[in-house]
């Protein structure tokens, strides 16, 4: 073991949080894999060529993979034969050094080092002629290196030490980013879709089918379903009353191909938005007859091979077969009889026939489907032929001859082979079967699929569940001893619904921010790409947003305009894909509430330490530091603030002691943290490790910290219960060897590893030794023996018994009881927490609970589990099946609500029960209602319906003049032994009618050259004036010269508004406009029309000269060259200047508007920092075109990283002369511009 490698090779940035005694390092990010204090991050996608490879990396602060060790090498192996399903090749910094280019030398650009002779690992056989670049290419045994070009396009990987993570700028933000409470349950979210539906096909006869979706959300989201070519239908009990919805899931009773074969889509939606389902296909199978005239007898020679054709039969979607022989219907059995195979092509062949085979045969064909989601009865439809004769004419025996693969052959079912189904790959030959033939199958050039299995005495090669990197060229070879032998090869290309293998991540991000959203789906053909918003196509909006195959990018981010949830959908000719996410426009003052810096931190004398400040905040708050009050400058001494806003100091002193403050500010305000830096010195072992108590499968750590002459050697060696631990051979221990921190942690702990540990500091001189015991606890072992005491089953209980399990370090404290149903899967928890001292005992020390509140006429089982301080042990083994006595119904229908409907209708609907809730057979519902009681009008008896089956409507026409009223209503449940509980009364509406109430005073005026602002005095929201409720506005627009247009275009606006922005017109036209108001019945009547004109383009040209002159201290004078407009453009009233940063993003930019004059003064700036700048005029048309960015700077050493363009003028200004310096910057590293 390396240890003074370890030891002196590395240095780890760390901070001591005294406030809690736990020290915390730089780990790797999350999407990075940490190995010998590097981390490594695999980019799979998207693919670059080498140089972009390399500047994709350097954005990071890292390089490209650069190999050191043997070890090292094992490891990124290893983890390609992890992470790469496609077993493609990765680019490393190693290229060829052009120097020694005959010697075929190379160098490892990451670590500015050249190859060892020893510790290189080429595959066999690499031509170093064919490429400059050293990349991981799959082989049989594992990832070694070949060759390829700067230009080819390939995945990568990046490493960085891990002492130097904290360079890798990460925002991760979720739904609790800037609030204040942590509990996920509490935070609202947009839909979002846990499992959906596939296409599926209903083979037989079934009473039921169910499609479900599942999706969740804050609120709970409604679930909408959709059928037919365009999903035009919508899909409720109204439409046919077998139908039943119940959340996402939609049961189809009776099923029939007539009625319900069609395409299906659920539709998803909260108060954040819609999301689209992908569709799915219901089909129904069918299979036909075979013909009533017998096939021909099929002749064959003895000795030679043969094959009998199935007679032929129609089917949907596809059969498999089976064959029988003789007047007995004896089964022919393949398995048995090795010269005999049945193809999936319906053929039965022979290797070599004789006598023994000749006589009748019949095919077998059983209706099937071609992938897992094919539903039906456990007996589908089968049909049997008519007798094939197979006739065998003597001949001589011939001598061992074959094996020939036969022509059929190699065959692939199904046809075509797709991504997600059972590929079954055949291969047979005839030839003498006195000697048993033998198969074997090969991957031209790769390795077998993970899922590949041989069957079939190794004549068929089956791919479950095939994937795309499945394809490729396969190679069957048949031997018969080792004199003979035939092959045969098949490329198999397998097509593909899109998938996605970057989908969609939801964003929470800044105001007036620009975001570029990416997905990336992989098909066979390619996909194509389509974007939506909340169920609706987006398309590229000028200034707004731009759609651009699988990329959308939204310019400057508005909460009112763009929150929301978007798609992207990927199809080709074998469907389509959804994936969806929500966006968040996020703007807050800065907060330190969940990350404040700790009240004290400590650091030794000549080390180094980093100050951790991350705040919330958005748009992202500036850092900016502060010591003992005064203002840390981004680079002082051996102070230097990092690119995260981080403080590191190196070679600490002791004069460093005191107060640091990182303060943060934006937009919206900005908040301060802070804390008390102290300096300490060292002496032998100065932190032993101590009694240490871990839950099972998380991790422990032991210090062990000594103080020593850095001039001389120390090892640190643990013991575990007196053994030596070899972190290299258990994976379980990780040695931390830091100057600053040592110590040994222990991965995943489980029970065998509680004992004692034991530290020693060794070195020539001297040694040190301290030891302590780790205690590993968990959640209790789980319960034996779970049964029901049938003596105590009623309609609404039983008695629970069981044994209790190992307390695992901690008693237990409580028992969780479960139960499932035979008509709902899932286990739920019906006792949540039986203390022990409530749990019945007896004599023999079994534990028992008295379960109550069951659903009569069901059927049960149960499990427990055991909890305890640290958490729920595993579940014990289920207790048979129990049957609850039948009831009435136990609870009453729940969801009461209503409206909407025809004028003079009272809808009610409900939830109806589920099929576990029945309590019996012949369940139905009562339903009352009666009008509300206001002041004497309305009240009394309530009126009763009748609704028989499981639906949850009903309709009652209660008259035209009755429109938008109260009605107090509920609802009962009933079966065969008697009613249920009401449900609560609820106030529902009747429907409403339509609005007769007309806005008036409309107006208009040019907003933009491709917009209207639209203003009215809207309707009184009463019932005489609406009918009902204003539930929004339409603005109908059209162009002068157009008829009245039957197909105007509209926007609505929800609410109680009397404005809106009609978008997407054309400039220097006029437009009517008029305006009505609606409610859930329709549209009221139109408003007089108003005719307005919309105003020129914005500016179509942008300054051709930006020029860049010193003007004080803080501050240039920027002058530029006016633009000359046509006659379709606005005048122009002035001018934005846009400054910002050049390291950060436009979106931090900093606006100055002018009027008509062509220079400008921007203050308050700062040496040392490098801006940009750009121009745009302004107009009624809105802001033209923006020139390109200008670079700048005041003066003094600016840093420039490959984050930026790949070649730019910088203007260095200085202010003592106000010419300008021009100085060109390629970006190929990272460089300094002193000026």
């Amino acid at each position: 073991m390396r240890y003074l490698e370890w030891l002196f090779g590395l240095v780890a940035i760390f901070l001591l949080d005294r406030t809690n005694g736990q020290m915390h390092v730089f780990d790797c990010p999350n999407d990075w894999l940490l190995f010998k204090y590097h981390c490594y991050k695999f980019v799979s996608f998207p693919e670059e060529n080498f140089e972009d490879a390399r500047a994709a990396c350097n954005f990071h602060g890292a390089a490209l993979l650069s190999i050191s060790t043997k070890e090292e090498h094992i490891f990124i192996s290893n983890a390609l034969l992890n992470l790469d399903p496609y077993q493609r090749s990765w680019y490393t910094s190693g290229t060829r050094d052009s120097a020694q280019d005959g010697n075929a030398t190379f160098i490892w650009q990451g670590a500015g080092a050249r190859f060892l002779y020893d510790q290189q690992y080429w595959q066999d056989n690499v031509d170093m002629r064919s490429g400059t670049i050293v990349v991981y290419t799959y082989a049989t045994s594992g990832y070694d290196w070949t060759l390829a070009n700067t230009r080819d396009v390939l995945p990568y990987i990046c490493e960085i030490s891990q002492s130097e993570a904290y360079r890798i700028v990460r925002t991760a933000r979720d739904y609790d980013y800037g609030l204040s409470r942590n509990d996920p349950e509490e935070f609202e979210t947009g839909p979002y879709f846990v499992v959906q539906q596939n296409s599926m096909v209903v083979v037989g006869r079934t009473t039921n089918i169910e499609l479900e979706y599942i999706a969740n959300g804050n609120p709970y989201p409604t679930f909408k379903w959709y059928r037919g070519e365009n999903f035009e239908t919508e899909v409720t009990p109204d439409l046919d009353s077998r139908y039943m919805l119940t959340n996402g899931k939609l049961t189809i009773h009776k099923p029939n191909e007539n009625d319900d074969a069609a395409d299906y889509r659920c539709i998803v939606e909260n108060k954040f938005g819609k999301l689209l389902g992908d569709p799915l296909q219901l089909s129904f199978g069918m299979l036909g007859e075979f013909s009533n005239v017998p096939d021909a007898a099929v002749n064959a020679k003895a000795y030679e091979g043969v094959a009998i054709q199935c007679s032929q039969i129609q089917y949907k979607p596809a059969v498999r077969y089976q064959w029988l022989k003789g007047d007995t219907r004896t089964f022919v059995r393949p398995e048995m009889q090795t010269y005999i195979f049945i193809s999936a092509n319906g053929r039965l062949y022979f290797s070599e026939v004789t006598r023994i085979d000749e006589g009748d045969y019949r095919c077998i064909a059983i209706l099937s489907g071609v992938s897992k989601y094919t539903i039906g009865t456990s007996q589908p439809p089968t049909r049997t032929s008519m007798a094939i004769s197979l006739q065998v004419q003597d001949q001589a025996a011939k001598a061992d001859w074959g094996p020939e693969i036969q022509n059929d052959f190699i065959a692939v079912f199904p046809q075509p082979p797709m991504r997600g189904q059972d590929v079954r790959l055949e291969c047979f030959a005839y030839g003498s079967s006195t000697t048993p033939f033998v198969y074997k199958w090969h991957r031209v050039g790769r390795s077998m699929p993970r899922t590949a299995s041989l069957q079939d005495h190794n004549r068929v090669l089956l791919i479950e569940d095939a994937q795309l990197e499945d394809s490729g060229t396969y190679t069957c070879s048949v031997s018969r001893g080792s004199q003979a032998g035939d092959s045969k090869s098949i490329n198999l290309q397998l097509s593909a619904k899109p998938y996605f293998i970057v989908p969609l991540g939801n964003k929470h991000v800044d105001i007036h921010s620009q975001l570029t959203w990416r997905c990336v789906a992989r098909g066979n053909p390619s996909p194509v790409y389509t974007w939506y918003k909340n169920g609706s196509p987006l398309a590229t909006l000028a200034g707004d947003i731009t759609v651009a195959g699988s990329t959308l990018m939204i310019h400057k981010l508005d909460p009112a305009k763009h929150n929301g949830m978007y798609q992207c959908a990927a199809h080709n000719n074998q469907g389509i894909s959804f994936s969806g996410a929500q966006l968040r426009v996020l703007s807050f003052k800065p907060s330190f509430l969940k990350h404040p810096l700790p009240r004290i931190t400590e650091a030794a004398i000549g080390g180094n330490i980093t100050l951790i400040c991350d705040p919330e905040g958005a748009p992202q708050p500036a850092l900016s530091w502060f010591r003992n009050g005064a203002l840390l400058q981004s680079t002082a001494g051996h102070f230097q603030k990092l690119r995260n806003g981080f403080l590191l100091i190196t070679n600490v002193q002791a004069s460093d002691e005191g107060r640091y403050e990182c303060k943060a500010e934006n937009i919206n305000g900005e908040a301060s943290s802070s804390t008390r830096l102290t300096i300490k010195k060292a002496a032998s072992i100065t932190t032993g490790p101590s009694a240490t108590t871990v839950t099972v499968n998380e991790t422990a750590f032991l210090y062990c910290q000594a103080s020593y002459n850095p001039h001389i050697d120390l090892v640190y060696m643990w013991r575990f219960n007196g053994h030596v631990i070899d972190p290299d051979e258990n994976n379980h221990f990780v040695q931390e060897l830091t100057p600053i921190k040592s110590g040994l942690y222990i991965q995943n702990a489980q029970f065998h590893h509680a004992g004692e540990y034991q530290c020693s500091a060794v070195s020539a001189l001297q040694s040190d030794t301290r030891s302590a015991y780790l205690k590993v606890v968990g959640p209790p072992g789980e319960p034996a023996g779970v049964h029901v005491d049938a003596a105590t089953v009623t309609s609404y209980g039983a008695q629970v018994i069981w044994t209790a399990g190992t307390d695992h370090g901690r008693p237990v404290e409580y028992y969780m009881i479960e139960a499932m149903t035979m008509f709902k899967s899932n286990w739920r928890v019906i006792i949540s927490r039986l203390l022990v001292r409530d749990a019945i005992t007896d004599e023999d020390t079994k534990l028992r609970a008295n379960v109550e509140h069951l659903r009569p006429g069901n059927d049960y089982r149960f499990r427990v589990r055991a909890v305890n301080l640290y958490g729920s042990g595993p579940a014990s083994l289920p207790s048979a099946y129990v049957h609850t006595k039948s009831a009435p119904p136990a609870i009453a229908p729940s969801k009461i609500r209503g409206g909407g409907g025809s004028v003079g209708d009272l809808t009610i609907k409900w939830e109806p029960l589920s099929r576990e809730e029945h309590g019996g057979h012949g369940i139905g519902y009562n339903v009352y209602w009666r009008r509300l009681d206001t002041g004497g009008i309305g009240g009394g008896l309530f009126r009763k319906g009748r609704v028989d089956g499981n639906y949850g409507k009903f309709v009652n026409l209660v008259g035209d003049e009755n429109y938008y009223l109260e009605y107090e209503v509920m609802v009962q449940a009933t079966n065969n032994l008697g009613m249920g509980p009401n449900s609560t009364i609820e106030t529902i509406f009747s429907a409403e009618a339509l609005p007769v109430g007309t806005p008036t005073n409309v107006n208009s005026d040019a907003f933009n050259g491709t917009a209207l602002q639209v203003w009215w005095d809207p309707v009184e929201d009463t019932r005489a004036t609406m009918k009902g409720k204003v539930r929004g506005y339409q603005i109908n627009y059209w162009a002068m010269g157009a008829e009245d247009p039957i197909f105007y275009r509209f926007n609505r606006f929800l609410g109680q508004v009397d404005t809106g922005v009609v978008i997407g017109l054309t400039p220097w036209d006029m437009f009517y406009v008029d305006v009505q108001v609606y409610n859930s019945a329709g549209l009221g009547p139109r408003s007089e029309a108003f005719v307005q004109e919309t105003v020129g383009w914005s500016a179509f040209h942008y300054p051709q000269e930006v020029r860049i002159f010193s003007h004080g201290a803080d501050s240039v004078r920027i002058w530029w060259r006016g633009i000359s407009i046509t006659y379709q453009e606005e005048t122009i009233s002035g001018w934005r200047l846009y400054v910002w940063t050049a390291t950060e993003d436009f979106r931090s930019y900093t606006a100055y508007d002018v009027d008509l004059v062509f220079e400008a003064i921007v203050d308050g700036l700062e040496k040392g920092i490098l801006y940009s700048v750009r121009i745009a005029a302004i107009s009624a048309g809105g802001e033209g075109k923006k020139t390109p960015t200008r670079y700048f700077t005041l003066g003094g050493q600016v840093t420039i990283d490959s984050t930026m363009s790949s070649s730019f003028e910088i203007e260095a200004k200085s202010t003592r002369s106000t010419s300008s310096v021009w100085t060109t910057v390629c970006l190929l590293l990272l460089v300094s511009v002193i000026l």
